[in-house]
């Protein structure tokens, strides 16, 4: 467990979930007075019956007294149900709507932050804080502050009332409370730690349940179910442990705490008793004290649980926050226009973490032609992918499209100009022409054939039970890697972005597919600047530069027969090449 010691105050989270519930503040501010008006009403049957309880120890008792004190006491309660159902109604109406936003505002967060902050969290991990921990955070915006607020005021009012009546009798109802207070409050001061190791835990065991789902066939393909299970076993025994180490630092203490908080009557029962016998007080306002003093207790107990909520709502809150406070890529208030489409980057280092992997790279690719970047794994062909679209920022020099730095271009612009098909194609649950039209939303059923056409991908859809109606499961479940290859290159073609970057876009075709998709990229790429990264290198034969990197440098550039000639490392690269595709065409042959 944590050893961390800060103390979780209720003001300071309660302000936070008040902040988050800004937009509700009439409903919440009207959900918080009639959760306070009941509260007030709570009090009314045992007030009733503690004037009534005087009134049975008058001489002459009263009956019309006694029954306007029943009367009272009912109309209260019903008053207090109505009250408190309305204010529960409100709190949750603005609780769910603040969900809605707070989502709403993270997946528009996503689409702002550096694809660096995507490498730094697992998929798992922002599933977690998107769906499991706003939910939980209902809790705090639906409960704690409407609920806290109200069950606070009548054990106030309580108290008051018996301090008035006789003060003694007031100190000895509160001294069992003020115990407990004292521990539940070492319980708030000391369980930040816990409750954030809590949630740490609970993000690991999402993050492994992910990967188990996401791994299933490739941990079965290599019979490594027991490598799997042994990580799910870790984290799940990592729980087991917490919890046990949780009971005996919250639960045995959290336990005799609320005992304590709920034990208003272990002095005022026994010891006012006792002065009762000894004439020290009245024996009706001995009674009518210990009638109110039970609303005291009844209404306390409802807040005994606030030191492990509130600990949690906090927890909840800073794991919220650290993806609401993520870095984004900064803006202009003054974008600028985009005026051709060229590319150019100069004197271009980055890192990931510590480590360098693009020092000092400079080149440009005019409007209309083709470049293609080859070279090593890990030499930094598609991190100068990503910073051409922006997806992370420089660490020094620029990059420019249109003779403009991308830093400097509104991000719907750049993002207008420029089409990408990745190496890794991703399909969303949904028909197979709406995951085209992730290119244009707005493009007709026959802009999105023709599209299709275009990325040869129109005859495998017509194939399909329901055409371009077809539901796809999440990441294109039931299609061939070149069959979802093509679908990206069709949202390519339906997007008509004037750039083009492709990132090893036949890395995972069979010889039939890679044959259909170089010809749709190549009638893709007619017109447009294109950067291609690619490691089969027959098909870049033709294009108007390539860039060897290496370690992030620039090691070699020229046209393919010049490269070739130059007998340097991109003509080592090509005999490596052309011998292991002798070899792929041999053994075809033989099978």
């Amino acid at each position: 467990m944590s050893d961390s010691t800060n103390n979780v105050q209720l003001g300071p989270v309660a302000k936070r979930l008040v902040g988050l519930m800004a937009r509700y503040r009439g409903l919440m501010l009207l959900s918080i007075f009639t959760g306070s008006a009941a509260s007030v009403l709570s009090l009314s049957p045992y007030l009733a019956t503690g004037f009534a309880v005087f009134a049975l120890l008058q001489n002459p008792v009263s009956w019309t007294v006694i029954l306007w004190c029943g009367l009272a006491g009912m109309l209260g309660v019903a008053g207090e149900k109505a009250l408190f159902g309305f204010s529960t109604y409100l709190s949750h109406k603005v609780a769910f709507a603040t969900q809605r936003d707070l989502r709403l505002e993270l997946a528009e967060k996503l689409e702002r932050v550096p694809l660096g902050f995507m490498d730094d969290h697992s998929k798992g991990e922002i599933r977690n804080t998107m769906v499991d921990e706003i939910e939980l955070l209902e809790d705090g915006m639906a409960h704690l502050v409407p609920e806290v607020s109200a069950a606070i005021i009548a054990p106030i009012l309580s108290l008051l009332l018996i301090a008035v009546i006789d003060w003694r009798l007031a100190i000895l109802m509160v001294l069992p409370t003020l115990l407990g207070v004292l521990i539940m409050g070492r319980l708030m001061k000391n369980g930040e730690g816990p409750t954030r190791d809590y949630m740490d835990i609970q993000a690991r065991m999402a993050t492994v349940s992910t990967e188990m789902a996401d791994s299933i066939a490739t941990v079965r393909a290599f019979n490594q179910e027991a490598q799997a299970m042994g990580r799910a076993r870790d984290v799940f025994a990592q729980m087991r442990v917490f919890s046990g180490n949780w009971v005996n630092f919250a639960v045995i203490p959290g336990t005799a705490a609320q005992v304590l908080l709920t034990s208003h009557l272990m002095f005022l029962g026994s010891v006012g008793l006792l002065m009762a016998a000894a004439g020290w007080v009245e024996v009706s306002i001995y009674a009518g004290c210990v009638a109110v003093a039970f609303g005291f207790g009844d209404l306390f107990g409802s807040i005994q649980g606030i030191s492990h909520r509130l600990m949690r709502q906090h927890e909840l809150l800073e794991r919220i926050d650290h993806l609401r406070n993520a870095r984004e890529l900064p803006t202009q208030s003054e974008p600028a226009p985009i005026a051709d489409a060229s590319i150019a980057l100069e004197d271009v280092s980055f890192f990931y973490g510590d480590r360098e992997v693009l020092s000092g790279l400079t080149f440009e690719v005019s409007e209309g032609r083709c470049l293609a970047l080859v070279g090593p794994s890990g030499g930094g062909k598609s991190t100068v992918a990503r910073l051409i679209g922006r997806f992370q920022d420089v660490a020094a020099g620029t990059v420019r499209i249109g003779g403009q730095d991308v830093r400097d271009v509104a991000p719907q612009d750049l993002h207008r100009h420029i089409a990408h098909v990745f190496q890794d194609v991703f399909l969303f649950h949904g028909t197979l022409a709406d995951n085209i039209r992730l290119g244009r939303p707005e493009a007709s059923d026959a802009d999105v054939e023709a599209a299709a056409r275009a990325a040869r991908a129109h005859d495998f859809i017509s194939t399909l039970p329901e055409g371009y109606d077809t539901m796809l499961g999440e990441g294109g479940l039931g299609l061939s890697g070149g069959e979802r290859q093509r679908i990206s290159i069709a949202r390519a073609v339906l997007k008509d972005a004037p750039i083009l970057l492709l990132d090893e876009a036949t890395a995972f075709a069979d010889p039939e597919n890679e044959a259909l998709i170089q010809d749709a990229i190549a009638e893709l790429a007619r017109g447009r600047t294109v950067v291609v990264i690619a490691h089969r290198l027959h098909t870049i034969a033709n294009v108007d530069e390539i860039l060897v990197l290496d370690e992030g440098r620039i090691v070699e550039r020229g046209t393919h027969a010049d490269l070739v000639a130059a007998d340097g490392p991109f003509a080592s690269m090509w005999a490596a090449y052309e011998e292991a595709r002798g070899f792929r065409h041999n053994a075809s042959e033989d099978a």
